[in-house]
């Protein structure tokens, strides 16, 4: 979590089921939000999923689903994979799918400010698109080989411009196993298809260069 300026207040990591792991607290700031939209009971180290409460120890709710069996065979399940499945409202789980906007590089949080700087209801911008029998995982790498680079995804990039897109190369220099479709939401432009990260970084700043917006 930042502030209004970009500083870390808060921060920690998660465990695949919900569990976090040396959560640190910068600046006084109490966060509850926890995994996937839930609220965190400090008192008992459940989460509260609004129809029933979830433990992260055990990857499991604490009482049947209120659904019966339209919710599964498991009552007490909270989803078959946590990577690619959610149970927002502790339900019926639903598939994570990639955002109907992408992936962007630069992400909208990094590009604020710069001649580049784009909103989230930009449809015509390229974004990422990840390909393969599991693109909300490959998505979710993208996200995570990000943070240690080029910082957590709210807050601000203090370098240049090249500087940014020298970092993401970074970040993504290690996921070559990732193939991506570069292209617009609406379908206006496509820069290319099925390449790696790093090489949609280049064709995206190359087509920025293009558009005069480096």
């Amino acid at each position: 979590m930042t502030d209004s300026d970009g500083k870390i207040v808060w921060e920690t990591g998660y465990q695949v089921w919900g569990n976090t792991i040396q959560e640190k607290d910068h600046g006084g700031v109490e966060q509850n939000l926890r995994y996937q939209g839930q609220y965190l009971d400090r008192e008992t180290g459940l989460h509260y999923n609004l129809h029933r409460y979830y433990d992260p120890d055990v990857g499991r709710f604490m009482v049947t689903d209120p659904i019966g069996l339209r919710g599964g065979l498991n009552l007490y399940a909270y989803a078959p994979n946590p990577l690619s499945w959610i149970d927002p409202l502790g339900l019926t789980k639903k598939c994570m799918g990639v955002s109907e906007s992408g992936h962007h590089v630069p992400a909208v949080r990094k590009s604020k400010g710069r001649p580049f700087e784009v909103s989230r209801s930009d449809k015509t911008r390229p974004t990422l698109f990840p390909r393969g029998e599991n693109p909300e995982h490959n998505h979710w790498r993208l996200h995570h080989a990000e943070r240690d680079v080029i910082g957590p995804r709210q807050g601000d990039f203090l370098g240049s411009d090249k500087e940014l897109f020298d970092a993401y190369r970074k970040a993504y220099s290690k996921l070559d196993d990732i193939r991506v479709d570069v292209k617009s939401p609406n379908g206006t432009y496509t820069l290319g298809t099925n390449v790696t990260p790093s090489k949609a970084v280049d064709l995206i700043e190359v087509w920025l260069k293009g558009q005069g917006l480096m």
